[in-house]
């Protein structure tokens, strides 16, 4: 524990991170205190319909900006910045102007997929708040408004939970207390970020837009939609097409149990890989051109993501999955199983997330692009093959799991390449810990494997 200190405790990226994720600590035990509530409260069939719209709208949202967003971020002043916003909100504009023909076009052509949407028009409304949402996140980062971005968090996830909850005990009719009370939540970060950024959305620089700039500016970061935006939509698509597939041969239930287990795999994530790789992204941006202040950045990220990304494969590993179902109830016994088939994906997965934004920094996104390939063709091609072959849930989700766990692992190392660590740096006691875990993981699994062989 002193080294760990010793490693990160001193540094600006992780107080920054600790700033941005304080609140994610309180938001990291919200949903273990409302998912319970909603577990009981929701049918697994709302899970079910959550999951299929959560992964269109995650889709969408990687792709919305064509990955101009990322550069709002990096750019030379903050005339530019205001440039890339404009770039991204007509861009976003475009990209959900094309969702809506798209989706009116497959009901019309009599697509199941399309007919049996949950909520549509949820989706549009939902689709343009995140844009205003996400360009509005990228000004607060560039402009280190940590503290700012903290608390959208709880305003975010807290009215997300009470939403929900409320309208668990509301009648709604046919709508979704899950989608709805999530876009509410959303409409009300957004109205926070603006009062937030009043100042700087009111500042004279919005009248000086320049149209030659913006063509400029597209051509300058050509790189983001050549390589970043194709990246980023192959591996949330690979990340979340698994329910999208899984929805036209399993029942609303079962998909429901995929949905939520997600959720809770990648709280680790949430509570604090989310926060560092924003505060990592931006802390390069400013040494991008010094090795030696990439390395030392890069270090104190790995220290920390190789502690976290350990934790759900660790818990599950040693019975968690028993306690999932209890804390679910008793109508979730499935989601012990599928966890259990999926933690060996959670863990590289978490690994690696929080270094992405070293492509960037280092103009390497065709390496991103590649690796999201591979993710993109495994982990889908591994769900195809094993619905087209009829194995059962829990089969599939393994042959999933191994095989995107090895592509996300092979992303990781290459990551610690490019920042000029080696493997062997890694801190030797948490290695262990990662093999005694996979190999508990394995002897649980085999009974799982016997049992649906």
């Amino acid at each position: 524990m002193k080294l760990i200190q010793k490693n990160i405790g001193g540094s600006s990226l992780f107080r920054n991170t600790l700033k941005m994720s304080a609140t994610n600590v309180l938001m990291y035990f919200i949903p273990v205190i409302v998912t319970p509530i909603l577990s009981r409260m929701y049918p697994q069939e709302s899970f079910g319909e959550w999951g299929v719209f959560y992964s269109v709208i995650s889709i969408l949202g990687v792709a919305m900006f064509f990955g101009y967003e990322n550069a709002i971020v990096k750019a030379e002043s903050e005339q530019d910045s205001r440039h890339l916003g404009i770039i991204c909100l007509v861009i976003s504009l475009f990209t959900i102007t094309l969702t809506f023909l798209v989706f009116k076009a497959g009901s019309a052509l009599g697509i199941r997929f399309f007919q049996t949407f949950p909520q549509q028009w949820l989706l549009y409304i939902y689709l343009v708040l995140y844009a205003l949402y996400m360009i509005l996140y990228n000004f607060c980062n560039r402009q280190e408004m940590y503290n700012a971005l903290a608390i959208s968090h709880i305003v975010r996830g807290g009215s997300q939970a009470l939403l929900r909850i409320l309208f668990g005990l509301v009648i709604l009719g046919t709508i979704n207390g899950l989608i709805f009370g999530t876009t509410l939540a959303q409409a009300l970060t957004v109205v926070f970020f603006a009062i937030c950024l009043r100042k700087f959305l009111s500042d004279s620089g919005w009248t000086h837009i320049s149209k030659k700039r913006i063509k400029e500016l597209l051509y300058i970061n050509r790189r983001f939609p050549m390589f970043d935006a194709p990246a980023s939509v192959l591996a949330f698509t690979a990340f979340q097409s698994p329910t999208l597939i899984l929805s036209q041969y399993f029942s609303k239930a079962e998909v429901g149990c995929f949905s939520i287990v997600i959720q809770l795999l990648l709280l680790p994530m949430s509570f604090i890989g989310a926060a560092m790789g924003k505060v990592y992204y931006q802390q390069l941006c400013q040494v991008r051109n010094d090795a030696a202040a990439i390395r030392q950045i890069s270090k104190k990220v790995v220290d920390t993501v190789c502690i976290i990304s350990i934790l759900p494969l660790l818990f599950l590993a040693v019975g968690g999955d028993k306690l999932l179902v209890i804390f679910l109830g008793e109508k979730w016994v499935t989601a012990g199983a599928v966890a259990l088939c999926l933690a060996l994906w959670s863990f590289p997965t978490v690994l690696s997330q929080p270094m992405v934004p070293l492509y960037r920094t280092l103009d390497r996104q065709k390496n991103l692009l590649l690796f999201n390939a591979l993710y993109f063709v495994g982990g889908v091609g591994s769900i195809v093959y094993g619905c087209l072959t009829a194995k059962p849930l829990c089969i599939i989700l393994l042959i999933f799991s191994l095989v995107t766990a090895i592509c996300k692992f092979c992303m990781f190392m290459n990551l610690l390449k490019l920042s000029g660590l080696k493997f062997r740096e890694l801190n030797k006691y948490i290695l262990c810990l990662w093999i005694i875990s996979i190999i508990i993981l394995a002897i649980r699994l085999k009974d799982i494997v016997l049992l649906n062989c």
